[in-house]
């Protein structure tokens, strides 16, 4: 068993929800033991793991796969191969790993997140339609165990989805709903695990996005710099050279000062470069370069 893989997990969902270990245990075992089941050094009774992933909002066969030697690092290992052939838009091939992996019906989340990212990738690839699409997701939060889908913050991105599918159709009100459905919810809690913040901040680009293309230029604005902002203070930066970007096109809109404007584009550039990200450097040395001497 990957005991410290365990008891590291076990310690980071704690630190998510800020609990402190003296917290954690009571009316459980005491800290000294969740210590020690954090240091990998013991194994906790199956009991007291219940427990353990009650009081963490997380579902137990996550912890359990790990007792049991599931393999849960070539879970891990299976998530980065798709999410590397969904950038690279390699649809087919994700379908053909999902067909090929979707076969441990003892890990509930593994099963939700793959049938996420399979509604996408038909979606893409036009088999289902948009309307199809929204109605499958919106099958897997609602008739899903809450605290599985809610695991690794899955419901998020499923809703995220949806949001894009509903603006990729036209739709940009009911796209809007969702992109603010989740920053209401989420935005304004201190996690510490920042890898939720990159979906977070994702969603706010889809939203500034959205903004900008109904020409609702002051929100986009104010968006944008919301983006930037949260951009810095969690240091998840990828998305900072688009959030400048914006922000030039909607001063651009809004007939701000050239030089303002000139500064934005050139922040947007500093961060492509920085970010070696060639299709943007081009773009914006292309489509405006009138901005950027």
């Amino acid at each position: 068993m990957e005991m410290k893989y365990l008891g590291s997990e076990i310690s980071k969902l704690r630190a998510e929800l800020g609990m402190s270990q003296n917290e954690l245990a009571k009316n459980i075992c005491t800290q000294s033991t969740i210590s020690r089941i954090e240091a990998g050094e013991v194994y906790p009774a199956i009991d007291t793991l219940l427990k353990i992933a009650l009081k963490l909002q997380v579902p137990v066969e996550y912890f359990i796969e790990m007792l049991f030697h599931k393999n849960v690092l070539e879970s891990e290992r299976l998530i980065k191969e798709i999410e590397f052939h969904l950038k690279e838009h390699n649809y087919n091939k994700v379908i053909l790993i999902i067909k090929q992996n979707k076969t441990d019906t003892n890990n509930n989340w593994l099963n939700l997140y793959l049938e996420h990212i399979l509604q996408i990738t038909r979606y893409n690839l036009k088999i289902i339609t948009s309307e199809e699409c929204i109605s499958e997701l919106k099958s897997i939060v609602n008739f899903s165990n809450q605290t599985t889908i809610q695991f690794r913050f899955l419901h998020i991105k499923i809703y995220n989805t949806i949001a894009n599918v509903y603006g990729e159709n036209g739709e940009s009100q009911k796209s809007l709903y969702y992109y603010n459905k989740i920053l209401k919810e989420h935005m304004h809690k201190n996690y510490t695990d920042h890898k939720i913040y990159e979906t977070l901040i994702t969603v706010l680009f889809n939203k500034c996005k959205t903004l900008y293309d109904i020409q609702d230029f002051d929100a986009a604005l104010e968006t944008a710099n919301k983006g930037i902002q949260k951009s810095k203070e969690t240091s998840y930066v990828f998305l900072v050279g688009k959030f400048f970007y914006y922000k030039a096109q909607c001063l651009e809109k809004k007939n701000a000062p050239l030089a303002e404007i000139k500064e934005v584009y050139k922040q947007a550039l500093f961060f492509f470069e920085f970010l070696e990200l060639p299709f943007y450097i081009r773009a914006i040395k292309l489509n405006k370069k009138q901005f950027l001497d």
